[in-house]
């Protein structure tokens, strides 16, 4: 469990840190991360799970 819990705030951590490294960057060609294709793929990684989440409990309730 608390492998677990190290895991999962060790990730938020490092997301937070570059966020907020580039959010100190002036220029936009020196930064790390191009958070509008990150919004957008994270935004379709959720669209795809809830998908995928109302398709299988589709199958265990029936139509």
């Amino acid at each position: 469990m608390r492998f677990l819990l190290g895991l999962i705030l060790g990730v938020a951590l490092t997301i937070v840190a570059a966020f907020v490294m580039d959010q100190r960057e002036k220029s936009v060609e020196k930064r790390v991360v191009n958070w509008d294709v990150v919004g957008d793929k994270a935004g379709t990684a959720t669209k795809d799970a809830k998908q995928i989440w109302d398709d299988f409990t589709r199958e265990i309730t029936g139509p």
